[in-house]
């Protein structure tokens, strides 16, 4: 029996993709101005040249402004801006360095899209795997004048530094090629495929060593017949173009052997020259310009005039904070003054609340002015519940020897006539006894509430005017006599404490009597002889009955 067989599971380290680098320039390639729709087809073919360190799928749409891209660009680690804009006169194209600058400016006077590229090219390919590595750039003649040389800084910045000692062979599968041509100061702009196939061999053994298939033989009867008699170098090979490599690049290019290395057209194709460099993004000091000259004054005058807008800005800006603080302060005073007008501590401290959270304390002083309303306000229901507790249970008392009293008088008055009246009738006349009885206890109640609100209003007015606890606390806190107001506002509140008390109150005495009308229809059954109790029954002889029996 053979053994399982293991399966690999797990990935090799040199079979890993690795990430990019944090350090690796990335792009945004977008259109501006208001006839940038005619360019969105080379748009396209730039953020294809741009793989894989660029948006590929970015939306903009007009109502963006440069500031938006600036700030999203440092979040994202985008380094280089690309725009394409155009006007009625030509096309453009600027290359910008975020978030400092500077900012390249180059008119495009001719180009070819990567789709006519194609449909002229007659052996046209695009392998998909060749856009998930970065492209090299190659520059050539980038040496005349300082702007061109800065320009080459801007466009070897645009693509990775690459280490020629480490670099995989395997990675390198695009190029940009950039040529300056001084004469006519004009940029072209090329992007390329590396091919490489084995030196030396035919057509057929190259066709037959780099194809993963076998070509069909079966009209064949040897396989020198497919070879053509031998194996001869092609003809029209540049022997130029051959390379021994040092690494491995493919299953048909392998280490130490000659390879012929070819590139490939891909597109898009652009003719440009630079006209103008700024300073900053798309905006700042121009550092050259190619159709506008300066003298050395009105260079100093721009500088001038740049210097005090900046200064008048930071003025500007500093007189909006002031006024930003003086706004707050006013409203804070403001809403101090509205608080010792309702009669609330006048709190002007500004810093970490209670609860950890930032902001100021009159909002706690507010919680805290509730709560001690709260507590207050409990601890007068409390001391009322009590004193009403022992009226009660006074009232109890005298009514329960009240009602000993009636209830042998009207024995002795009824006598047996009371035993004849149906169980209905005593029950009705207990019901109205009680009815009467709550009715006077309510009364009662309501006189005493009316009373001790009396004493208390009087006990108000007492202390405003002999210095009581409100009026000491507001001498304390604000420094001044009670005015009016503070007095006519502390009466409202214990008016509106004495309404509530007298609402409990009847709230408790409702209660009470739908109560009693409960249990006396409860005791109220329709079998006289039996009463209910617990979900039992039980008859007049206290003798329990089960279920099922009557």
């Amino acid at each position: 029996m053979g053994g399982r067989k293991k399966r690999r599971t797990h990935v090799r380290e040199e079979d890993k993709p690795k990430e990019a680098k944090a350090n690796n320039p990335k792009s945004f390639v977008f259109r501006r101005g208001k006839l940038g729709g005619i360019l969105e087809d080379l748009e396209k073919d730039v953020r294809r040249v741009m793989e894989p360190n660029t948006a590929t799928s970015l939306k903009e749409s007009k109502k963006n402004t440069m500031k938006d891209f600036v700030h999203v660009a440092g979040p994202l680690g985008v380094s280089h801006f690309m725009i394409l804009s155009a006007t009625t006169q030509a096309s453009y194209l600027r290359v910008a360095n975020v978030p400092r600058g500077p900012t390249i400016t180059m008119k495009i006077n001719n180009y070819t899209l990567t789709r006519d590229i194609a449909n002229s090219a007659s052996n046209y390919s695009a392998p998909p795997g060749i856009f998930q590595t970065p492209p090299l750039v190659v520059l050539n003649n980038f040496t005349e004048g300082k702007h061109m040389r800065l320009a080459a800084v801007v466009f070897q910045n645009l693509f990775p530094a690459i280490n020629v000692k480490t670099v995989k062979l395997a990675t390198c599968k695009r190029i940009v090629l950039l040529d300056f041509e001084s004469d006519t100061e004009v940029v072209h702009f090329r992007h390329y495929y590396i091919t490489a196939q084995p030196a030396g061999v035919s057509k057929r053994v190259r066709r037959l060593v780099m194809k993963r298939d076998a070509p069909s033989m079966s009209g064949l009867n040897d396989i020198a017949d497919y070879l053509g008699g031998g194996a001869s170098e092609s003809e029209g090979e540049d022997t130029a173009a051959r390379v021994v490599l040092t690494q491995d690049l493919s299953r048909a290019n392998i280490i130490n052997t000659q390879s012929s290395i070819k590139l490939k057209e891909l597109g898009p194709r652009m003719e440009m020259e630079v006209t103008k460099l700024e300073e900053g993004v798309c905006t700042g000091q121009v550092l050259y310009h190619k159709y506008v000259s300066k003298t050395k004054d009105e260079e100093e005058e721009l500088t001038v005039r740049k210097v005090n807008s900046t200064a008048l800005k930071d003025k500007r800006r500093a007189e909006q904070e002031a006024n930003i603080k003086r706004k707050v302060s006013e409203k804070a005073e403001a809403k101090m003054a509205e608080r010792v007008r309702q009669g609330l501590p006048p709190v002007k401290t500004r810093g970490r609340r209670k609860d950890g959270r930032e902001g100021d304390d009159e909002d706690d002083s507010e919680d805290d002015s509730e709560e001690e309303e709260e507590r207050q306000a409990g601890g007068d229901e409390e001391s009322l519940d009590g004193d009403q507790d022992e009226e009660a249970a006074s009232d109890d008392e005298e009514g329960q020897e009240e009602e000993e009293v009636s209830e042998d008088e009207e024995e002795e008055e009824e006598g047996e006539s009371e035993e004849e009246e149906p169980a209905s009738a005593r029950k009705a006349t207990k019901a109205t006894k009680t009815k009467r009885k709550t009715k006077e206890e309510l009364e009662v109640r309501e006189s005493d509430s009316e009373s001790d609100g009396a004493l208390e209003i009087e006990q108000v007015e007492s202390d405003q005017e002999g210095g009581g606890s409100d009026a000491e606390w507001y001498r304390e806190e604000v420094g001044e006599e009670p005015d009016e107001q503070f007095i006519r506002n502390i009466k409202a509140k214990k008016e509106r404490q004495k309404m509530h008390d007298q609402q409990r109150d009847e709230r408790k005495v409702e209660r009470k009597v739908a109560k009693g009308d409960k249990g006396e229809e409860e005791e109220a059954r329709p079998d006289e002889g039996v009463r209910f109790k617990k979900g039992r029954a039980v008859t007049a002889g206290g003798k329990q009955l089960r279920q099922g029996q009557k």
